[in-house]
């Protein structure tokens, strides 16, 4: 039963940890504007849209590691995780 406990806490103290504010979120944006992936993303309307209000991508992009993005903005997993999290979105609206 303690380590039923100990396990919980573990799982609620993490998904706390991720506290992603505004700042995160445009210094991410910043970053990720620098590829041109990001940029046609950008500029296509039902992405942009997605990319400027919706929360849960946003928030996404805000979880990404700062100080990692900062150094290597082109690196692929960003792209893959940026895109999947836009086209969740899209098929979810599709429906």
């Amino acid at each position: 039963m303690v380590l039923l406990v100990d396990a919980c806490n573990l799982i609620f103290s993490y998904a706390y940890a991720y506290n992603v504010s505004e700042d995160d979120i445009q210094a991410n944006m910043e970053q990720l504007r620098k590829n041109d992936w990001f940029q046609q993303y950008v500029r296509c309307e039902p992405y942009r849209q997605l990319l400027i209000s919706d929360k849960d991508v946003r928030l996404r992009i805000g979880k990404l590691n700062n100080k990692r993005l900062a150094k290597n903005p082109h690196k692929e997993s960003y792209q893959h995780i940026v895109t999947k999290a836009l086209q969740k979105k899209i098929i979810v609206s599709d429906a």
